[in-house]
């Protein structure tokens, strides 16, 4: 009898063993697949149920703690996602179905897109190992670097990665972007052109090789470039200001005030870009004596960020020609009219004038004669008359230069009238000579008497 009940426990254990065998080499492996094709089915809840429940048989089941991973992943819980994926990393125990650069490359992703970048750089920095010959580890390596402000670094990793796939546009962009941000515009120049070379229809590169060629005076081919890159919708604004930016160097001022004017019309408003394009029409259309228009663009600036750039200075140079309409007259008139009202202006000091000469539309200088007694033989003197138009300030080396002309003209006296400030050093420096300056307010005055 004692045999016979032995012989049905050996039965039943045979038979036990037969079972799990059966389990672990035919269903469980079925269970697994039907699992990874609910996730791909979108069933993330039910297969999380499913793996958990396996789980709790045989926690040590790296392939179900792999596709548990990858479920939290497809429902957006990184943060489970991340534990299971370590947890596959620590079995240490790698196959087809579950490759260590694929995990290693998915956890970099996730720390990256919620910012933990030394996180992310750890896995990358692995994955160099890993994988040597994949650029695009150190292509992220790179974006890493560079998004942290490290561009040494950024720069190193993406000559790997252009060594490693000469074909990739975006390395090359991100070392033109580096170096022209470093004020080496010649490499910048030449990797954004091989940028283009890869992709024509990089309209970012177009832009940036605009920028570059612009800093080395290659006005020509910077507009050529800045008119490609403004078929990009997020950069037409920005080409615009840029094509304005040119011409203005250039002093083709209507022309920058053209494109100015459209990138006004096609810019967001109250955007910083749309500040910069008044910002800039507005000294366009003071260089071309339209101050008129070129105070209702400050204004218009004033009105978004009163702080921005020297606005506030801008507005108060011309305080007195928003109050009052001679000063307005005198410094948007045409350079005959503006001429006449010097004459006029220096006749009304009671000086004779003796010669005249235009150095620009907006400054003229006169020689005069002012008579120092009130009989015929009283002796005369040549005195120099500077009038400027100008919201500029003058420095020292103005004053020096016109003092040093004083002694060939025989001139006794310099007087300077100007629209515009005085550096401290310019002032100093007239103290103690014989020049005097007249200010906005005396010119207001001056202009009440013509």
């Amino acid at each position: 009898m004692l045999f016979t009940y032995v012989l049905v426990f050996l039965f039943f254990i045979i038979f036990a063993v037969i079972m799990l065998y059966i389990l672990s080499v035919y269903v469980l492996p079925k269970k697994i697949e039907e699992i990874q094709k609910m996730i791909d089915a979108g069933q993330t809840k039910l297969a999380i149920k499913k793996l958990t429940e396996i789980l709790e048989k045989d926690d040590r089941n790296p392939y179900a703690h792999y596709l548990l991973a990858e479920a939290y992943r497809a429902e957006g819980n990184n943060q489970y996602a991340v534990l299971e994926y370590r947890q596959v990393l620590k079995f240490g125990r790698f196959d087809d179905r579950i490759r260590e650069v694929t995990i290693r490359s998915t956890l970099a992703k996730i720390y990256k897109d919620k910012k933990s970048f030394e996180d992310a750089r750890k896995e990358l920095l692995i994955l160099t190992k890993l994988d040597p010959a994949n650029f695009e580890n150190f292509f992220e390596l790179g974006m890493i670097s560079y998004d942290l402000g490290q561009l040494d670094k950024a720069t190193n990793y993406f000559k790997k990665s252009a060594s490693l796939n000469a074909k990739h546009d975006k390395s090359f962009f991100y070392l033109g972007h580096i170096y022209y941000k470093n004020g080496v515009y010649a490499d910048a120049k030449q990797y954004f052109l091989n940028t283009i070379k890869l992709d024509p229809l990089n309209y970012q590169a177009h832009y940036y090789l605009g920028l570059v060629l612009r800093q080395q005076g290659d006005y020509e081919w910077a507009l050529k470039e800045f008119e490609v890159s403004m078929k990009s919708d997020d950069l037409k604004v920005k080409s615009l200001l840029a094509r304005g930016t040119c011409f203005m160097e250039k002093s083709q001022f209507p022309k920058a005030v053209m494109e100015f004017e459209r990138g006004v019309k096609f810019a967001k408003k109250g955007s910083d870009t749309e500040l910069n394009l008044r910002y800039f029409l507005g000294e366009c259309q003071e260089k071309m004596r339209d101050v008129h228009s070129a105070i209702i663009n400050w204004e218009k600036i004033a009105e978004v960020n009163p702080k921005f750039r020297d606005i506030q200075a801008k507005l108060a140079s011309y305080a007195e020609f928003r109050q009052d309409d001679r000063i307005k007259d005198f410094m948007i008139a045409g350079l005959a009219q503006f001429e006449h009202m010097t004459r006029k202006i220096v006749a009304g000091m009671n000086y004779n004038i003796t010669d005249i000469e235009i150095i620009s539309d907006t400054e003229i200088e006169i020689m005069a004669i002012e008579t120092e007694g009130k009989w015929r033989n009283t002796r005369q003197s040549n005195r120099i008359i500077r009038i400027n138009r100008t919201t500029e300030t003058l420095p020292e080396s103005y004053l020096r230069q016109i003092h040093e002309t004083m002694r060939p003209r025989n001139a006794t006296r310099i007087l300077i009238i100007t629209t515009g400030e005085v550096s401290p050093k310019a002032l100093e420096f007239a103290n103690t000579r014989p020049i005097e300056i007249k200010g906005k307010t005396e010119l207001v005055e001056l202009l009440k008497k013509i």
